[in-house]
């Protein structure tokens, strides 16, 4: 993906390459998607940015709204936006939250479509297990 966030910033999928990387699609009017912010926001603090990284992609609203939003919540990690649908349609996204864990090469290893607290040990030994295989191929 290549997508702007609500500042117009552009990110792309290839700056996560080299780190683990978590990649979260939702929306505003989702309350479970806003209900796990907050581990997210606790699971980025946990590690390295270096090693590890959040990239969200919110579903489909204009970035005045989703900037509003973010002046009441809370978000530490980048909020892009998939304006029209089409990076969701390409990941094949059918509910909301969809989250994907991407290794280091961009390879997807672990994927949940609903939502659950992410700073949790069952949540963390995911990560540090991907974590050891990039250390290892280094």
């Amino acid at each position: 993906f290549s997508l702007t966030d609500a500042y117009g910033k552009t990110e792309n999928l290839s700056q996560s390459l080299g780190r683990i990387t978590l990649v979260n699609f939702w929306a505003t009017w989702c309350p479970p998607c806003v209900h796990e912010i907050p581990s997210m926001n606790r699971l980025a603090a946990a590690y390295d940015k270096k090693d590890f990284g959040i990239v969200s992609i919110n579903f489909k609203e204009d970035p005045e709204h989703v900037l509003a939003f973010l002046k009441r919540v809370d978000v530490d990690f980048p909020v892009l936006l998939d304006r029209d649908g089409a990076v969701s349609g390409r990941w094949r996204v059918f509910a909301f939250p969809s989250t994907f864990l991407l290794d280091q090469n961009g390879n997807i290893r672990y994927s949940v479509n609903t939502a659950i607290e992410w700073d949790t040990e069952e949540a963390k030994a995911v990560i540090d297990k991907l974590l050891k295989e990039a250390r290892a191929a280094k």
